[in-house]
């Protein structure tokens, strides 16, 4: 038993008899996964309860059924567990399909939905069913040569009995049920689908449970009601901002745009005592292009009340009521080629009916629980932003018990509050086991780098290369450095730091593919001559991927990485101030926070590991409570040789070789 299991053991076994939510926040390592599922299975089997364990990624959906099996193995008795996966992940159907590649959830399953009638309907004698055509010299396979579904067609023919049997005495991971799947030519998804009625434990990504209709789906196919379903939430720091995502509803210019030319492709028309189609679509777009081009100066702003509205009323001249009918009559002609094209096996997508659905549901999406802002970034849109995270959650109250799980789930409170959880949520917060004095946490008292700091002094960015350099040079380890943002990351690289390191360096970029990260991050792990990786804070080295024993003994952190302070972000703090009074630190402190615990903790990740953790920003205190026995740095070099026993440094302090910097031109725009 490690520190900390019992109180979780109790807590977890506790809830699950009272029923309700309970708030776990432990660190890494603590073994909180192992001692959440014993008892929730325990009481599972004893209540006829199925545990629904939600993860984020793969690799915690892979931790949950390896721990399951090995809890299975010491029991001695059969406990089957299956892991979900996404119908696009699974198909092989359609995988080489280049039509349906970036389909949505709903266009996809449309697709699968007529091919499984097209195969039950063979089966029953009614039709041939076709198998799939040979993969051509070109690599991909046309939507309209593929009838029923052959996969599937061997799952309605496979005897479940058989499958439950021979993975019971070890539970497959995703990746070990896709190969046996793909082996046996049966279709992944339906197979698990059909797995899910006779297995204790299921394992499923976040969109499993928060799409309501997908939710829905999900307990017919367990085949019980909300109230025997005990929920188990991973990694639940992320969440709030996930179900915010997911209820914004946003009008990208592109969309706009694509729906323009699919009614001018198609023939345009006129809209019922009004303007044409096409008429319609370039006043709403001309309407976006222009609130983006004035407002969002930088990243985004918020619109002034029904500005967008009056916008498109003025120019067609219409009321509101008779610009619903026209939206109406949008929709209806989007549906329609929606299905024309699902007739005719393509993949069923209008541009017209989502941009129609987007402007007629654009008037209820009101302050407080919204807030509409014209943004940049990553495209072009008018966005309705959700402030209010407890709506898309209420789900979660009607399972008889739900665990929320983390690292970084401090401060328990701001989860709470923010999911709208109830004051009889239970709170538990194991502080970490590992020796204190296997970690040191410092920071420099000398810099700052604040925004408005690094944006007035013209020589702040070269120094801040420099001060880096010194840092790294006397760290006789490998060490990863994180930013607050891959734009400081390349400012600082361009100022200097570049032509000062050594070249086994390993730099994250923003738009680099996760195969290609994943295979370089694990090269840059086992070459002894690694010495240094860059990335940012939140990002997929500081929060995804482990680094145990030599692989990682250092972390840097250059500033604090503070959400950026954008329109959403000031409009999400002015929503909790009004319902809380703690909007700041709901809204910065906490995930900044968070940022620098998991950034922090890649290094210790036993009771074995060591490092030394190192803040580049005078504002660090503020986040002393996150950083037991922070102090500043003194003397740094002397500090690393006697925490790494007198180990030589891996590399020679070289003078960042930078340009001298002008001073900003007045009649430029801000950086």
């Amino acid at each position: 038993m490690r520190p900390g299991q019992d109180r979780i053991l109790a807590e977890v076994a506790e809830t699950t008899i009272r029923g309700g939510a309970l708030l776990i926040n432990a660190p890494t390592g603590s073994g909180k996964t192992v001692a959440t599922l014993a008892p929730l299975l325990e009481h599972a089997e004893a209540a006829d309860h199925k545990i629904l364990y939600l993860v984020r990624t793969h690799s915690q959906e892979v931790q949950v059924l390896h721990e399951a099996r090995t809890i299975a193995h010491r029991l001695d008795r059969p406990l089957f567990a299956i892991g979900l996966q996404g119908r696009a992940r699974r198909c092989f159907l359609l995988e080489n399909v280049a039509e349906v590649k970036g389909a949505t959830a709903e266009e996809h399953g449309k697709l699968c939905s007529d091919r499984k009638r097209a195969t039950e309907r063979a089966m029953a004698g009614e039709a041939p069913l076709s198998p799939a055509p040979e993969l051509p010299e070109g690599g991909e396979i046309d939507l309209t040569d593929l009838d029923g579904c052959p996969y599937y067609a061997r799952v309605l023919q496979t005897d479940l009995d058989g499958v439950v049997e021979r993975f019971g005495a070890k539970l497959p991971t995703p990746s070990e049920f896709d190969t046996f799947a793909r082996d046996e030519n049966l279709c992944a998804y339906e197979l698990a689908k059909r797995l899910v009625p006779r297995s204790r434990l299921v394992t499923a990504p976040y969109a499993f449970f928060f799409h309501p209709h997908i939710r829905r789906a999900l307990y017919t196919w367990m085949g019980i009601e909300p109230d025997r379903v005990d929920l188990v939430i991973d990694e639940a720091h992320n969440l709030p901002s996930h179900l915010r995502d997911l209820a914004t509803v946003s009008l990208p210019q592109e969309s706009v745009r694509r729906a323009r030319s699919e009614v001018a492709e198609r023939g345009d028309f006129q809209l019922p005592d009004g303007p044409s189609a096409t008429r319609l679509l370039d006043i709403v777009g001309a309407a976006v292009e222009e609130l983006v081009h004035a407002l969002a100066r930088e990243d985004d702003a918020v619109l002034p009340p029904s500005v967008f509205e009056d916008a498109l009323l003025t120019a067609l001249g219409g009321t509101t009521h008779r610009l619903d009918t026209w939206l109406g009559a949008l929709a209806t002609w989007g549906e329609n080629l929606r299905e024309e094209r699902r007739r005719d096996r393509h993949l069923p997508r209008s541009w017209v009916h989502t941009v129609a659905l987007t402007l007629l549901s654009w008037p209820q999406l009101e302050p407080p629980a919204y807030v509409k802002v014209a943004t940049r970034s990553p495209r072009p849109a008018l966005e309705a932003y959700a402030l209010d995270a407890s709506e898309p959650a209420r789900g979660i109250q009607d399972c008889h018990t739900s665990i929320h799980l983390s690292g970084t789930l401090a401060p328990l409170e701001e989860y709470r509050d923010a999911l709208g959880l109830g004051e009889s949520t239970r709170l538990l917060d194991v502080p970490s086991h590992f020796p204190p004095e296997n970690h040191r946490f410092l920071y420099d008292t000398t810099v700052s780098t604040r925004f408005d700091d690094l944006r007035q002094d013209p020589h702040a960015i070269a120094r801040l290369a420099d001060r880096l350099v010194v840092v790294l040079s006397s760290l006789p380890v490998k060490t990863a450095v994180f930013f607050p943002s891959f734009d400081l990351l390349q400012k600082v690289l361009d100022a200097g730091l570049q032509s000062a390191l050594p070249g086994n360096v390993f730099v994250e970029f923003s738009k680099m593919p996760t195969g290609d990260l994943w295979r370089s991050i694990e090269g840059w792990k086992r070459d002894p001559e690694g010495t240094v990786l860059l990335g940012v804070a939140g990002g997929r080295l500081a929060e995804g991927i482990d680094y145990p024993d030599e692989e990682l003994e250092a972390v840097v952190m250059v500033g604090i990485p503070y959400p950026k302070p954008t329109a959403k972000q000031e409009a999400l703090r002015r929503f909790l101030d009004a319902k809380t009074g703690r909007g700041w630190e709901y809204t910065m402190e906490a995930p900044a926070a968070r940022s620098i615990v998991q950034a922090c903790g890649r290094m210790i990740r036993s009771e074995h590991d060591r490092g030394i953790a190192i803040i580049l920003d005078k504002r660090a205190p503020t986040f002393a409570r996150w950083l037991p026995g922070l102090e500043p740095i003194r003397d740094l070099a002397a500090t690393t040789r006697e925490f790494y026993g007198g180990r030589r440094a891996r590399w020679a302090a070289q003078p960042a070789r930078h340009p001298t910097p002008r001073p900003p031109d007045p009649t430029s725009p801000p950086p």
